[in-house]
Parts: structure tokens; C-alpha cells; sequence
């Protein structure tokens, strides 16, 4: 049986996430019949399907710590954004945001004086 190294790694996650709940369910003082079962303890259960049950569980898990690192990312960076652009206004800089906004001001009165400045046609 060849083994796929990126299940391998699904299963390590899996292992991780497993002793992770493990660990919550401890520190938070639930009994084994209110935490929820992560990988079936059966005992009929063989030693692939409870491998194929971690890969499951470590490719759920991985997924699921890309997404809240994404968030965390785009949390930081939203308010380092928010942060450097208040201190830009506090000493005086000028942002891109607001050379932007005069930028789309001037092209809307460039537009409205062209538009002044061109005779109307009747007839």
C-alpha cells in the first residue's frame, strides 16, 4: 500500500486537530459524553479507515486554519492601514486615497468646463 504524502500530512493535521479538541474538552471540563466525537473510537474500526478518518479530519482542519489566517491577515492589515493613514492626516501627509479623490475631482471639472465652454447646438 503506497501512501500519498500529502495524506500523510492530512493525517499528522488530523492527529493535531484530534489532541487539540482533546485538550479543549479538558480545560473546559466537558465528559466524554458531551464532547463531540472527532474520529470514531469504535473498535471494529480498522487501522485504514481510522487513518482515512484523520486525513478527513486534518484536511477539514487545514482548511479551516488557512481561512482564520486569511482573516487574521486581513484584520492586521486593515488596521495598520487605518493606524498609518491617521497619522498621515496628523502630521500632514498626503495619502494615495486622497491624491486619488482630487484627481477624480479635477477630471469631473475638467469635464463640467468643457462642457461650459462648448456652444450648444440649435436648430
Amino acid at each position: 500500500m503506497a501512501l500519498e504524502l500529502d495524506k500523510v500530512g492530512y493525517a499528522g493535521i488530523g492527529l493535531l486537530a484530534k489532541m487539540q479538541d482533546l485538550i479543549e474538552d479538558f480545560v473546559e471540563g466537558r465528559t466524554e459524553e458531551e464532547a463531540e466525537p472527532v474520529v470514531e473510537e469504535a473498535k471494529e474500526v480498522n487501522l485504514q479507515e481510522r487513518f482515512e478518518q484523520l486525513v478527513e479530519l486534518g484536511e477539514e482542519r487545514y482548511d479551516e486554519w488557512l481561512d482564520k489566517g486569511k482573516e487574521s491577515r486581513e484584520k492586521v492589515a486593515d488596521k495598520f492601514k487605518e493606524r498609518a493613514n491617521k497619522i498621515f492626516s496628523e502630521i500632514g501627509l498626503v495619502t494615495r486615497e486622497d491624491i486619488e479623490d482630487l484627481e477624480d475631482k479635477i477630471s469631473k471639472l475638467q469635464r463640467a468646463i468643457k462642457k461650459a465652454q462648448t456652444p450648444s447646438k440649435k436648430a
